[in-house]
């Protein structure tokens, strides 16, 4: 099983200036017999940075949106120019109305409808845990294990002419298995990655995560910063799980690097341009 970064907030230092960066997320996964990409970023770096990389997109065959935000969905009108063939899946919840107060006055921040129903036909809208294939499968319905991060109470969902904080319920992670490694993408983890790998763990039932790719979605600006009461409790948390997380994008530098002394190699970045082989 091949990873590769096609969009984060940060390149590798090993790329060269050919590339770009958003913030954002797009990954594609190489299995043997599927070519697959979680969400796609923004805009369409991920299209140029996977032509960098040697990835067509045109032959991906199964296209993931983790939820419906347009830094995870903002590529999907290039996504659908350049592949005509991919089935693509998303939570149902993921088209609602979405928005941001993170700078004053809420601001949507959802993904493209004109773009959604245009390649309806396309599209698979989910309501529960969903398998793709025997090896490929889209988990939701988080517990609530692990208090949530701070930064959602900027986020919001607008129903009927009102604001109401988003439970995030449109939010999936995505469970891929290969020769015995069962690797758990969980994008933003606005659920809590703690929740998110729990629900992992109790959906294999006995058969150990390999990795977990994603952001943890802690902020780190104003009143809105988490603790460091939470963020010592969240590494403790992923200690305890004893394998490699490789996050980012909402992850925050500071908190990182404050996590990193403790978690060592078992907490490692994802930038544009790495491949990550299990």
């Amino acid at each position: 099983m091949k990873v590769s970064v096609l969009v984060e907030n940060e390149i590798s230092k090993s790329c060269n200036s050919s590339f770009g960066c958003e913030h954002g997320l797009s990954v594609h996964i190489q299995l043997q017999n599927s070519s697959v990409l979680f969400d796609t970023g923004q805009t369409e770096i991920f299209a140029k940075n996977a032509l960098e990389m040697g990835i067509d997109i045109s032959e991906v065959n199964i296209l993931v949106i983790s939820h419906g935000h347009y830094d995870h969905g903002g590529g999907l009108q290039k996504f659908f120019e350049l592949n005509t063939k991919a089935k693509v899946y998303m939570h149902r919840k993921s088209i609602g109305d979405y928005y941001s107060t993170s700078i004053g006055e809420p601001r949507y921040i959802g993904l493209n409808k004109s773009v959604i129903e245009s390649n309806r036909h396309r599209i698979t809208f989910i309501d529960d845990n969903f398998k793709i294939a025997e090896n490929i499968n889209i988990l939701t319905n988080f517990p609530k294990d692990f208090p949530l991060p701070t930064g959602n109470s900027k986020l919001l969902e607008k129903q009927s002419d009102k604001f109401h904080i988003d439970k995030f319920e449109h939010e999936i992670l995505l469970l891929i298995s290969e020769n015995n490694k069962n690797l758990v993408f969980t994008a933003c983890s606005h659920s809590g990655i703690i929740n998110m790998v729990n629900r992992a763990k109790q959906y294999l039932n006995g058969r150990g995560i390999t990795s977990v790719l994603g952001g943890f979605h802690l902020s780190s600006r104003g009143k809105n910063a988490e603790s460091l009461e939470y963020i010592d409790n969240l590494t403790s948390e992923i200690k305890k799980c004893n394998i490699p997380f490789y996050t980012g994008h909402c992850t925050g530098t500071a908190n990182f690097i404050s996590m990193k002394k403790i978690l060592g190699d078992n907490l490692l970045s994802m930038n544009v341009g790495e491949v990550i082989e299990f």
